[in-house]
């Protein structure tokens, strides 16, 4: 269990964004003059407009709202200060902070706008303006065409958020005009340059590290692929994607690259496999301990259905033969054939950290399961046919190691299991456990295809208030199979 955690902390952490874009934006709190009389219906009617726009996915600030309002006197000087600003940056993940102020003239309103980097010190952008009325509509139509101007001059479309061997996976806003099949060029930022009076960045120096295409979009992500690399320094989080002008022609993708890019499977996953399994049985008896182990052969069918993209239903059906010799105490048989199955039924959510199949997933279910051991009967020696069943909880990961292998991982056990026999050997149990836990890879062999390899041990147990004490199965499989998408 400790591997499952630690390997659930580092999943997450994956997950941080290495640098907000400026492409995340938040609107502070308008202040003017007058008590927030304009300033407040002006940031309303900026804000819908940011909402609706595509150059940047707005992140409203309304859970601070609370916070500003303490400060409502001193509200133009509370939001200068760096360190206001980089705690804005951070509670709200954006890297675009836009801070408008409006004074009250006599034949109008003097505005301004600044918006700065997340650092709450780099200037991205700035101007001012004497506006001739006091006009709520006309007021905000002059920050909406700042706010235009100043998308123009973001440096880049989309920031790379992961890394996944050549995938790559890009935080780009919601509607940007991004394309399946569009090409870009990635650069990273060297060094900045700033006006000499106004202490803004008007300009910076980047180095190209690689070229891709995109091949996947969702809402406000996107996933390319590098197709060829122009630096050997690595493509990291917080890179720069810049793409290029996407031609017509280039709708149609060849056939050769769409087998290859295309989403695999869109119903869900066959899966069949071929195991070996180190099995043995432990049985107290009122006469002795009991031991019996050896190596048993099994199937193991399993189909999932993707009721949506993020929930699904799965059915698992496996069946294992084979015979187990005495390794110790006196059983009244040397050897017995054993005929073990075991039926799943489950449901769960599958989580999508990046928002894509290709990316990591982290599946959360639940469901019923039975377990059945069927052993050559033997009331002496507590061999029989028994089962431990009940509702199951688990979790499963799947993460890319590159385009080629996924590592998978997975847990599961029976809170409350419960104990059936056929044979009156052992009678009700007072207590009965079940665990099971699986790793392994999975190799892409074609678009709809994977070979799979895994390792996985199984525990399964009840305890008895009678003569007959316990009875313990246990397995460690290697698996082999194939997984088809449809």
């Amino acid at each position: 269990m400790r591997f499952f955690l630690i390997f659930f902390i580092f999943l997450l952490g994956s997950q941080v964004w290495a640098q907000s874009s400026m492409r995340r934006c938040t609107l502070l709190p308008i202040t003017d003059s007058v008590g927030g009389a304009i300033g407040f219906k002006v940031f309303e009617q900026v804000e819908e407009e940011l909402k609706k726009s595509n150059w940047c996915t707005y992140i409203s600030n309304s859970n601070l709202i609370s916070v500003f309002s303490r400060y409502r006197e001193n509200l133009p000087q509370y939001l200068k200060s760096k360190e206001v600003l980089v705690t804005v940056s951070e509670k709200l993940k954006v890297g675009s902070l836009i801070l408008v102020s409006l004074k009250n003239e006599i034949n109008g309103i003097d505005a301004e706008i600044k918006i700065f980097a997340e650092n709450g010190e780099d200037l991205y952008f700035s101007e001012k303006s004497s506006l001739k009325t006091d006009e709520i509509d006309v007021v905000s139509e002059a920050i909406k065409n700042w706010l235009e101007l100043f998308a123009k001059t973001i440096p880049y479309d989309a920031k790379i958020n992961g890394v996944l061997g050549d995938q790559i996976t890009l935080d780009v806003g919601k509607g940007y005009p991004i394309n399946i099949g569009q090409k870009f060029l990635v650069k990273r930022p060297i060094q900045t340059k700033k006006h000499p009076l106004l202490k803004k960045i008007v300009d910076w120096e980047t180095l190209l590290l690689a070229e891709g295409k995109i091949f996947n979009i969702s809402d406000n992500q996107a996933l390319g692929i590098l197709k060829a690399y122009k630096s050997d320094k690595k493509v990291v989080a917080g890179d720069w994607v810049r793409l290029e002008e996407f031609k017509e022609e280039e709708k149609e993708i060849n056939e050769e690259e769409k087998k290859e890019d295309e989403t695999p499977g869109t119903l869900g996953i066959l899966s069949m496999a071929l195991f070996g399994s180190a099995s043995s049985v432990d049985t107290k008896t009122p006469t002795d301990s009991n031991r019996m182990s050896g190596n048993i052969f099994g199937v193991d069918f399993r189909l999932e259905g993707w009721i949506t993209r993020e929930y699904f239903a799965a059915i698992e059906i496996e069946r294992a033969l084979g015979s187990l010799k005495e390794t110790s105490g006196n059983p009244s048989k040397s050897s017995v054939n054993v005929n073990n199955s075991t039926f799943k039924l489950t449901g769960g959510y599958k989580y999508l950290p990046i928002g894509f199949f290709f990316g990591p997933q982290i599946d959360v279910y639940t469901g019923y399961v039975k377990h059945t051991f069927d052993l050559d009967v033997s009331e002496t020696d507590g061999f029989g046919k028994n089962s431990i069943s009940g509702i199951v909880l688990g979790t499963a990961v799947n993460v890319p190691l590159n385009r080629e292998y996924r590592l998978v991982a997975q847990a599961e056990f029976i809170p409350l299991p419960t104990f059936n026999e056929e044979d009156s050997i052992y009678g009700s149990a007072e207590m009965a456990t079940s665990m099971e836990l699986e790793i392994g890879l999975k190799y892409q062999y074609t678009t709809r295809m994977t070979i799979d390899g895994s390792i996985e041990t199984l525990s399964n147990k009840a305890r008895f208030g009678g003569t007959y004490k316990e009875v313990s199965y246990k397995d460690n499989r290697v698996k082999v199979g194939l997984s088809f998408n449809f």
